[in-house]
C-alpha cells in the first residue's frame, strides 16, 4: 500500500483539501505487517521532509510508532495529521482510543491558573508539563517585576506555548508588550549530523525534517481560544532569515523562549537575539537535554563569547537561564 502511496506523490503536491490519500489508511501497511516497520517509517519520514501536508501520512507514522513501542510519539504524529485534516475520522478514533488507554492527567502543578491554561494549550504543544509550568512562572515573575521588553518564542509549531505566553501577557503585564512567535509553520528544517539523541539522528528517531508542523491557523485558533490573538504577531520563515530582519524590531526582549532543536537554529537564535535581551530578562531553552545538537550550539556560543551561563534544570530536557 505504501509503494502505491508514494506513486501518487509528486513534489508539486495539491493543496492539503485535496491532497493525495491513503486508501484504507486504518489498516498497516502489508510490509508493517510483515514487520518491515522500520523500512516503512523511514520511507514515511522520507515523505514527512518535503514539508507538504498530504493525508494519512501522519497516521501511517501513528501506526509505525505503535509497532515501535511508542505510544506517546504516536499520539503527537495523530495530532499533527488532525491540525492539517480535521476531518480525518481514523486518526481521530484512534487518538482517542490512545488517550483512553495511556491517559492525559491534569496538571497537579501550579496555581488554579496555570491549570486552566494547561487545559486548553495542552492539545496544542509537544512542550512538557513542567516546561509550561517554568514558562509561566518566569513570564509572570518578568511582569511583576515590570522588565521592559516583549516576549519572543523561537520555534512555534502547533501554539500551545504561545498561547500561554500571550496570557501571561494578557492578564499581567502592567506595560504594553507583544509576543512575537517565530516559525517555518511548514515543519522542521533539515537536521545535520550534530543533531542526534542517544547517539541516533533526527530522522531515524522519527522527528526530523517536516515534523512539528502545524499551520499558522493552528496558532490563531489556540489564541483565540484564550482570548490573546491581538497581543500575537506571527513570523513566518527560516531563523536564519527572519531573525537578522526581525531583531531590532522586537528589541527589547524581556523573555526569550528558546524551542529550535537542532544546532544551526539553536545557533541562529543565540547570535541574533541574545544581546537584544534586557538584562535581568530569561531565556527557556526547550531542547538542551533531549538534542545533542542544541546543546552543543550552546556550549559553542558560550565558548565563543567568553561567557559560562548559570543553568537552572527544569526537567530531562528544558533549563533557564538569566541574562
Amino acid at each position: 500500500m505504501l509503494r502505491r502511496f508514494l506513486s501518487w506523490f509528486t513534489p508539486a503536491a495539491p493543496s492539503p483539501a485535496v491532497a493525495p490519500t491513503v486508501p484504507e489508511a486504518d489498516k498497516v501497511t502489508e510490509r508493517n505487517e510483515r514487520g518491515d516497520v522500520e523500512s516503512e517509517f523511514a520511507r514515511l519520514n522520507q515523505l514527512k521532509a518535503r514539508c507538504q501536508p498530504v493525508r494519512n501520512t501522519d497516521f501511517l507514522r501513528a501506526q509505525c510508532f505503535l509497532r515501535l513501542g511508542r505510544p506517546l510519539d504516536a499520539m503527537e504524529a495523530l495530532k499533527e495529521e488532525l491540525r492539517f485534516f480535521k476531518d480525518n475520522r481514523e486518526a481521530d478514533v484512534l487518538l482517542a482510543r490512545l488517550r483512553t488507554e495511556h491517559g492525559e492527567s491534569p496538571s497537579s502543578l501550579g496555581n488554579a491558573e496555570f491549570q486552566e491554561l494547561f487545559r486548553n494549550v495542552r492539545p496544542f504543544t509537544m512542550v512538557g508539563e513542567a516546561r509550561l509550568f517554568s514558562l509561566f512562572n518566569l513570564a509572570t515573575e518578568i511582569c511583576a517585576r515590570d522588565l521592559p521588553g516583549n516576549f519572543v518564542e523561537c520555534g512555534v509549531a502547533a501554539g500551545g506555548s504561545s498561547a500561554l505566553l500571550a496570557a501571561v501577557i494578557a492578564r499581567h503585564s502592567r506595560q504594553p508588550r507583544k509576543l512575537f512567535s517565530f516559525d517555518t509553520f511548514e515543519g522542521m528544517p533539515a537536521a545535520t549530523g550534530l543533531d542526534t539523541h542517544q547517539g541516533q539522528s533526527a530522522e531515524v528517531v522519527g522527528w526530523g525534517a517536516g515534523t512539528c508542523a502545524a499551520p499558522e491557523a493552528s496558532l490563531r485558533e489556540v489564541c483565540g481560544k484564550l482570548g490573546v490573538e491581538a497581543h500575537v504577531v506571527p513570523v513566518k520563515g527560516l531563523f536564519s532569515e527572519s531573525l537578522p530582519v526581525w531583531r531590532d524590531r522586537i528589541a527589547p526582549i524581556a523573555f526569550l523562549h528558546m524551542d529550535g532543536d537542532w544546532y544551526s537554529s539553536t545557533t541562529d537564535i543565540l547570535d541574533n537575539l541574545f544581546d537584544r535581551v534586557t538584562p535581568g530578562g530569561r531565556i527557556q531553552i526547550d531542547d538542551y537535554g533531549h538534542w545533542d545538537g542544541c546543546r552543543r550550539a550552546v556550549a559553542d556560543f558560550e565558548q565563543k563569547r567568553g561567557l559560562k551561563f548559570e543553568l537552572h534544570q527544569v526537567d530531562y530536557s528544558g533549563v533557564w537561564l538569566a541574562r
